[in-house]
């Protein structure tokens, strides 16, 4: 085995002796401040889980998720939807698979599970049916409940503490590099950065990545959640904390900098989502995210909660003469896409407050062709816009000469 490194994180859970207690979970409303948001998933997966909780995501997009109830990890296609079969299913007895509770991927591929005996076990990439892992260790007395790898180390989520582990950990239990005590109840973890991120009781806590002991946490995000049973946690490439709720079924997101009484910036949860109980989260590419919901057996894809419009298109520019019968626009790509996908552009010719030339084209196109034609002796002015689902995003301009 190689060094690891994080590709993406997400923690998991379910109560502690692995069957799910919902009444342990109240129902509260979010603060006043958040922005409530009733939503309905892009799209839902369902295909051979059983009590879904973990989920993580590889570069190529698969979606892995542990299936407590039978005793399998399954992995789904990046575009999977509905009642879709999994590309790839790791189970039978040769692999050792016992209630699996959470999944990590590291940077060669190499798959992590985590399982209600406190047992880690590990897979080779690219690993399917009835196979052994690569390599076992023990974690000690309790459920290893969330897992997560970064920067050459494995990080396991107990009860009231989260364990370190080396890569080359062995035995059962094997010795930790550091425990992280005095953390109240939670099932999840994830490695963000500098930080590791783990609910404690009704709050969320960043602790440093060289953590030890009853090591004092960086932040701490009181009241974050109505009981202890946060299921799902992970961030995004902002910074965002996101975390999940079991029932009712609620994804909360943070600000990075979050701490203290601060509300969340956005609270996801209500008929429109289809969610049951909310397991499992992980971020995937585009600011989307993926929640699995251990009721209906399956996984949700919800889109990028914080998309804005694209910003202005690059290198606008006018090819031909001024006495040329035909002007060549041509623009680049928007260096950032607002979190979304460009789905078009707008390109707009002016002279003074008459429009000349107004044309829609697609995301691919770079250029427009115009005929002098159509232009205006004297200075003419092209506007270009970018679209994405949020809308139009500022125009970036440049003006050329016509000569008639």
């Amino acid at each position: 085995m190689t060094t690891l490194t994080k590709t993406s994180a997400r923690g998991l859970a379910l109560g502690t002796t692995g069957a799910l207690v919902a009444g342990l979970i109240a129902t509260t409303a979010a603060p006043a401040q958040a922005d409530n948001v009733d939503m309905a998933p892009s799209r839902t997966v369902k295909g051979e889980m059983s009590g879904p909780i973990g989920v993580d995501h590889d570069a190529a997009g698969r979606v892995y998720v542990a299936s407590q109830n039978n005793n399998a990890i399954v992995v789904h296609a990046k575009d999977a939807s509905g009642p879709s079969a999994p590309v790839r299913r790791i189970s039978g007895a040769a692999t050792g698979l016992a209630s699996p509770r959470d999944v990590a991927l590291d940077g060669n591929g190499f798959l992590y599970v985590s399982e209600l005996s406190g047992t880690v076990r590990v897979f080779a990439p690219g690993a399917n049916g009835n196979v052994a892992p690569v390599k076992t260790f023990g974690t000690g007395p309790g459920t290893a409940y969330g897992i997560d790898v970064a920067g050459g180390e494995i990080y396991v989520r107990k009860a009231n503490s989260y364990l370190v582990y080396a890569p080359s950990a062995t035995g059962s239990p094997a010795p930790a590099e550091r425990t992280v005590t005095g953390i109240g109840s939670g099932q999840s973890i994830t490695v963000s950065g500098p930080r590791v991120w783990v609910p404690s009781g009704t709050t969320l806590r960043a602790y440093t990545r060289s953590a030890d002991g009853g090591a004092t946490p960086l932040q701490s995000i009181a009241n974050a959640f109505p009981a202890t049973e946060t299921n799902g946690i992970d961030t995004d490439a902002a910074g965002r904390v996101y975390a999940t709720s079991l029932s009712p079924a609620t994804i909360r997101v943070y600000a990075p900098g979050a701490d203290g009484a601060g509300a969340p910036l956005k609270v996801v949860g209500g008929p429109a989502t289809g969610l049951g109980w909310a397991t499992g989260l992980a971020v995937l590419d585009g600011g989307r995210f993926a929640v699995t919901d251990y009721l209906n057996a399956s996984y949700s894809v919800f889109g990028n909660l914080f998309v804005r419009a694209p910003g202005k298109p690059r290198a606008v520019k006018v090819g031909g003469t001024p006495a040329a019968k035909v002007r060549k626009i041509g623009w680049k790509a928007p260096a950032s896409n607002g979190g979304a996908r460009i789905t078009g552009y707008r390109i707009v010719v002016r002279k003074g407050n008459a429009t000349l030339v107004k044309r829609v084209v697609g995301p691919t196109r770079r250029s427009l062709m115009v005929k002098r034609s159509a232009l205006r002796r004297g200075v003419n002015t092209v506007f270009v816009q970018a679209k994405n689902s949020k809308g139009y995003g500022p125009a970036a301009k440049r003006s050329f000469r016509v000569r008639k």
